[in-house]
């Protein structure tokens, strides 16, 4: 896996609930009272630690990870898994068990692995051990994770007016230093590494805490998606899938060529991001999701055709495909930080799972990629004809994905669709009047509702959640789920919000 690794709703500051902003074709608009006020400290401190997550993912995949390559390939290919396997942890975490979510144990983990990962990573060098260096690059992933998500989560705590310029001058001050990373030896790229991760910690810190402890107090996401399922995107959804999907290209597009192209790329990656950057300046808006995935499938696609002819086309100085698909990756990962804070302002209990999943979801495709690409290869010869054949076959499969796949789908229409959840403790409206009851009944009479669906009903007016009217009602969890959509069926709205209100201004 050659240098494949890594590239919400709710309550407000006030305590009330956020308002949905209108769906547009904007990737990043704002919401009414949706993330803390975006002073210059808060500016700076979300912009910083943003920077050294993409900076740090930079040196990563620069120098540690083609180095250590040379002691065993086999280490970054354990290094990436288990990356995976701590973020999917964090959604499954937030989806089932929050009260397992445990933010001061989860920092202090993180930064003993910091640590333990530069003691482990220079030892390693020193003495070429590859048990030195995979344990060093097991703790590298596990702090990686957390901060990464740390970083995503304050930078959707801004504002929405202001995310696009700090999201495009992070992405791009991190890629404008691209060049000079080549110049490190190993040893001072593991150190430049764990401090940018102690620098991204302490900057981000103060933002995080209030989102931080949200998670830590949310009802499970299973159980909320039940009765608001129009504040969550199921992990299934095309948008997601689009992710995978180009990250598994992505991977195809570093292992494929192998020996046939060890060109370096031009240093050009911020190029696009800086034409984004004067675009928005000029015109005052970013390009809407959509564009900017066309954007960034139109660079790898052109990558992966090219990689058949590129020593004719760059006669072995520098690789045109390489180029190419670092510049589609530097877009991508604009692209993925803007994504998290669109989908967190919608629904701010969401911001840490979706941060995990849609990381979790990029490392994890680039490195399928890597291993289908490398597989082909080894089933097919290492030869320029089967280079031509696999990167022309892989370059239609895409090709043919975002124009029939993704043809009718919205990626900004499906973002703005979401809407705030209603969490317990802020829907929860005490004890019953009897104006309240005889209203659940009146409606429950006018819809049809059973009587066991008319208990449930009255329990969610007030702002019970699957679980509590399991326990009230001694029933099962899949009989008040079911109950529920049952309910939602019936009285033709789609969260439990909708639920509240048609009773309220039932007469």
């Amino acid at each position: 896996m050659a240098d494949e690794r890594k590239a919400g709703g709710g309550p407000t500051n006030d305590g009330k609930p956020a308002q949905a902003e209108k769906a547009t074709g904007q990737l990043d608009c704002a919401l009414p009272g949706d993330a803390v006020p975006a002073t210059a400290a808060t500016m700076v401190r979300a912009g910083f630690a943003l920077w050294c997550a993409l900076f740090s993912f930079l040196v990563t995949n620069g120098v540690i990870y083609p180095t250590v390559a040379q002691v065993d390939p086999w280490i970054r290919e354990w290094a990436t898994g288990f990356s995976v396997v701590v973020l999917a942890a964090l959604v499954a975490i937030m989806k089932w068990a929050p009260q397992w979510m445990h933010p001061r144990a989860y920092n202090a983990a993180a930064l003993a692995s910091v640590v333990g990962y530069l003691l482990c990573d220079a030892l390693g060098f020193h003495l070429g051990s590859p048990l030195l260096l995979l344990a060093g690059s097991l703790l590298d992933s596990l702090a990686e994770a957390w901060l990464f998500v740390l970083a995503y989560m304050g930078f959707a705590e801004i504002d929405g007016q202001r995310r696009p310029l700090l999201a495009m001058g992070a992405c791009l001050a991190a890629y404008l230093l691209q060049p000079f990373i080549v110049l490190l030896q190993p040893l001072y790229a593991v150190a430049l590494e764990a401090a940018l991760f102690l620098a991204l910690f302490f900057c981000i810190r103060p933002l995080v805490a209030e989102p931080l402890r949200r998670a830590q107090m949310s009802e499970p996401q299973a159980e909320m998606a039940v009765t608001n399922p129009r504040s969550f995107l199921s992990f299934g959804h095309l948008l997601y899938v689009a992710v995978f999907v180009f990250s598994v290209a992505q991977g195809l597009c570093i292992a494929l060529p192998g020996p046939f192209n060890d060109a370096p790329a031009l240093p050009v990656a911020f190029v696009p991001l800086a034409v984004i950057l004067l675009v928005y300046l000029v015109r005052g808006r970013m390009p809407n999701a959509d564009g900017l995935f066309s954007l960034c499938a139109l660079f790898i696609i052109a990558g992966m055709f090219l990689q058949p002819s590129d020593q004719v086309i760059s006669a072995g100085v520098a690789s045109a495909s390489n180029t190419l698909i670092d510049a589609g990756a530097s877009c991508f990962n604009l692209l993925l930080v803007l994504l998290v804070g669109s989908i967190a302002a919608r629904n701010r209990v969401a911001a840490l799972p979706t941060a995990a999943f849609m990381l979790g979801l990029y490392w994890f495709g680039v490195g399928i990629g890597a291993v289908m690409g490398n597989s082909a290869m080894g089933l097919l010869g290492w030869t320029q004809e089967a280079l031509i054949w696999a990167s022309f076959a892989s370059a239609m499969v895409f090709v043919a994905f975002c124009f029939v796949v993704l043809k009718n789908v919205n990626f900004s229409e499906a973002i703005g669709a979401l809407q705030p959840p209603v969490p317990v403790a802020e829907a929860l409206v005490g004890p019953a009047e009897p104006s309240a009851h005889e209203r659940c009944l009146g409606v429950a009479a006018d819809y049809g509702l059973t009587p066991r669906e008319t208990e449930v009903f009255e329990l969610l007016a007030q702002g019970r959640t699957v679980g509590v009217i399991r326990e009230k009602l001694v029933i099962s969890l899949n009989t008040a789920r079911f109950h529920t959509k049952n309910i939602y069926a019936k009285l033709g709205v789609h969260s439990q919000q909708g639920l509240i209100d048609l009773v309220e201004h039932y007469n």
